[in-house]
């Protein structure tokens, strides 16, 4: 095991700046490194530290960051979610990145959770300098994922969603939705998505828990399972049977397209629970078999 420290980085990006963590292991010149960000309207202190602790004490070097308009990144109006701007943070922080003399550049990793995991499958045949990626639970079928959305609310949701969008262009003030919610209209209407979701927020960090509604319509149409079967990298991809929110036929039809760069599991578990207790330890363990096999720390 390595000792760490880690350190603010902030990446320049236009006018605004992208806040993140830097997990550098000691006594290794040149390590590896993971980048890493989150899912839907999350910042990163949501149970993702755990995570880069880990691969930090294997020898791992990780940068962890905060969306444009999220946590401790800059941008306004806050907590707006555009699926092609976190896009491009996720290209501006990799290119910033592979230009550290600190890390080996031959050896960049993404790791991906949910959202993320989509916007990493999304990248891996893209980026040229990436050598493998790692996803759990990741959001591989707007349009699937859609289908579970409870149908007497999807017209309401579509309407706030228009109105915020005409709105942005004439800079009125956002109309938002919920992330999640125990009864009301929300982003992610599933049963067991309100307790998950608030089982990984973080008390010490400001969240609003809402979100500008012009996204809804760009969640629907973001399929990855489309865009996967040009991926010649190492692929971990880690699914769940019990998840309520990304069908598990849409996991196992996109593991099939990635075929045969992919290690696939898929476990007994719910959307939420790979963040918490044994399935929390079993998905760094299953990570940090993989990295083991693919990248390594010398």
């Amino acid at each position: 095991m390595y000792a760490y420290t880690v350190e603010p980085l902030y990446v320049p990006i236009g006018q605004e700046v992208i806040a993140a963590d830097f997990y550098r292991p000691k006594n290794i010149k040149r390590p590896p490194v993971i980048i890493m960000a989150h899912g839907f309207a999350a910042l990163r202190q949501f149970r993702l530290i755990p995570f880069a602790q880990k691969f930090a004490q294997a020898g791992y070097a990780v940068v962890l960051f905060d969306y444009r308009y999220w946590g401790g990144s800059t941008g306004f109006p806050r907590d707006l979610v555009s699926l092609d701007l976190q896009l491009e943070d996720w290209r501006t922080v990799t290119a910033y990145i592979s230009n550290k003399k600190s890390i080996n550049n031959r050896k960049i990793v993404l790791w991906g959770t949910s959202l993320s995991g989509g916007y990493v499958l999304n990248l891996a045949n893209e980026l040229k300098n990436i050598q493998a990626i790692m996803v759990q639970i990741p959001f591989v079928d707007g349009a699937e994922t859609a289908k579970l959305f409870p149908l007497q609310q999807l017209p309401k949701a579509l309407k706030i969603s228009s109105q915020d969008y005409m709105g942005a262009k004439v800079g009125m003030v956002p109309k938002t939705l919920p992330v999640v919610h125990p009864f009301d209209l929300s982003f992610i209407p599933v049963r067991d998505s309100y307790n998950g979701y608030m089982s990984m927020i973080n008390p010490d960090y400001f969240w609003s828990g809402e979100v500008p509604a012009r996204v809804f319509f760009n969640l629907i149409r973001f399929r990855p399972i489309q865009t996967v079967r040009s991926i010649n990298i190492p692929v971990l991809f880690i699914a769940a049977k019990k998840d309520s929110f990304i069908p598990i036929e849409s996991s196992r039809e996109t593991a099939t397209n990635i075929a045969p760069f992919v290690q696939y599991y898929e476990w007994d578990m719910g959307h939420f629970d790979i963040y918490h207790g044994k399935w929390l330890e079993k998905a760094i363990s299953t990570q940090l078999e993989f990295l083991h096999q693919h990248i390594g720390v010398s």
